[in-house]
């Protein structure tokens, strides 16, 4: 399994490219989430979002897997905190 750093590079990911809580791509809603995986992770199988809260703010976190190679696995944060009202 290569990097997560590596492989976000090779497709063009930079910035909040979701490889870490530091790095997550912030969205305003679950659909927006997915229009991103789909256009940025093609190829790969998204389940369902795992919740975690780090430092005090809210993630959803995918576990993505590559349908070419199951043993890649990437790891996508999603800062979701501004999905809900205080």
């Amino acid at each position: 399994m290569g990097s997560v750093y590596s492989l976000l590079t090779r497709i063009g990911v930079t910035g909040r490219d979701g490889s870490s809580p530091e790095n997550a791509v912030v969205v305003g809603s679950v659909a927006e989430e997915y229009a991103w995986l789909q256009r940025h992770f093609p190829g790969w199988d998204a389940p369902l979002p795992v919740f975690e809260e780090i430092d005090g703010r809210d993630y959803d976190v995918f576990c993505l897997r590559s349908l070419d190679d199951p043993q890649d696995e990437l790891r996508i944060y999603f800062r979701i905190s501004g999905m809900f009202p205080p």
